[in-house]
This record gives structure tokens, sequence and C-alpha cells, in this order.
């Protein structure tokens, strides 16, 4: 009897350590709409690290000791400064100090254009809705390169300009690479650095499954998440099997950029 209680408590004690690991270390994240398109879709599963800048105290927001700064480029993770229950992932264009400004969709950062290529090939574009009504380009963000999408549709919308801001001490301005498809710091404002969940590492798993949205759009506790996982798992096997689902093979593993 005292035997068993004893491997009980070390079981115990391994998975609150494995919790307080995650905690720390790593963010699970279902990507739920397309304004990050074509870096990360709809459906993508990724992991950020959690103490890319910051480790924190487990199970707490209370920041341990400090670790990096954003770089201009990263794709951050963070709690929406409008919305806290919500976790956002977007692209950090603008740090603490930063001029920016933004014309007919030219993101200017301390008065030099960040300047935009179209890109030819295409091939990555294949699952995104209405892409022939969408220009793909790679920008250079101050020697950060990453793909960028304009929406035909979405030319002359006031959206595509910002007037000249600066980014305050403590803060990030944040967009998301489908420019013209993203609810980001052009609507809402600046994220203050004390809303970073981490910096954005690697896809380990990308499918789409219409008939899953709703749970993923949703924010959920630890334990939801994985309810949901489980579930989730048996319905988009289903749904695949039926040729409902898909599976994104080629971003499966990759790193974020």
């Amino acid at each position: 009897m005292g035997q068993s209680i004893k491997n009980f408590s070390q079981l115990l004690l391994l998975i609150l350590g494995l919790f307080a690991l995650r905690s720390s270390l790593v963010e699970p994240y279902v990507v739920p709409t397309g304004s990050m398109e074509p870096t990360l879709k709809t459906g993508d599963r990724l992991y950020a690290l959690k103490c890319a800048y910051d480790f924190k105290f487990p199970f707490t927001n209370q920041t341990v000791f400090h670790l990096g700064e954003v770089k201009r480029g990263d794709v951050i993770l963070f709690q929406a400064p409008h919305r806290p229950e919500m976790t956002y992932v977007k692209r950090a264009v603008g740090l603490p100090g930063d001029r920016l400004e933004i014309q007919n969709g030219v993101l200017y950062v301390n008065g030099q254009e960040m300047l935009k290529s179209e890109f030819s090939d295409r091939s990555i574009m294949y699952d995104i809705e209405r892409n022939s009504d969408k220009r793909l380009y790679v920008e250079n963000l101050t020697g950060k390169k990453h793909f960028v999408i304009l929406d035909s549709l979405a030319d002359g919308n006031p959206s595509r300009y910002l007037e000249p801001i600066t980014v305050p001490e403590g803060h990030l301005f944040a967009v998301g690479d489908n420019r013209d498809n993203s609810y980001d710091s052009r609507a809402w404002g600046f994220v203050p650095m004390d809303n970073l969940k981490g910096k954005a590492l690697f896809i380990w798993f990308s499918g789409w499954d219409p008939l899953l949205k709703e749970s993923m759009v949703q924010q959920h506790s630890l334990l939801e998440q994985i309810a949901y996982f489980v579930i989730d798992f048996f319905r988009f096997t289903f749904d695949w099997i039926r040729g409902e689902a898909w599976i994104r093979y080629e971003k499966i593993g990759t790193l974020i950029h």
C-alpha cells in the first residue's frame, strides 16, 4: 500500500513537472484565421518558445529574468490588448522608438522603405481563398525577408495607409502578413511587452477541417485543450478519410520565418 502511494505521488510530481516545463518553455497554438497567410495558414499547429524573451515563473505571468529582445520581423504570440482572453499571432514590424508609416500598402520604418518584390512562384498560394485576386510579395524588413500578400480587391482602401506614428517604449507594433485581411495594431494599437507569450518557432502539423473551425477559434483552458485535441484528432481523421479535410504535408516540421 505504502509503495503504491509512493509510486502515485511520483507520477503526480512527474506530471506536475511536465506541466510546469510546458508553462515556462513552450506554448502550443492552433492558427484560427488567415491573417498571417501565407506564412501561417488556418489550421497550422505550432509551438512558440515562451522563454525566447523572458523566463516566467511556472503557471504565472511573473517574469523571473529577461533573456532577449524582440527583433524586427519576429513572429510573436501575445495576449490581445483589447481582448485579454485571446491569444494572437502576428509579425512585429515596429520596435520601441521606431517611427512607422504606411503609404499605399508600402511600409516605412524610420523613414526607410521596406522594399517588396513580387514573387513569381505562387505554388504556396494553392489553398488560399480567392488566390487569383491576391498578389504575393517578398518583403525585406530591414534584412528579414518574408512573404506578404496584398489583396487586389482592397486597392485604394484606407487600410493601406497609416499616418506617421512612433512606437512607445515598452510596446510593439504587430501586423499580419496577409496585410489586407488582418485585424492588428493598425486597428487596436500597440502591443505591451508584458503581453508577450513567446516567439513562434515551428509548425508540427498542418491540416484544415472546416467542421472543426469553432474549436480552433475559441480559446480554451489547458484541460479543455487536451480534451479538444483528442476529440478533434478522431474527427479530423474521419473527415480526412471522407475527403472533407486535408493535410499540408509540405508544412509539417517547417520553421517559421
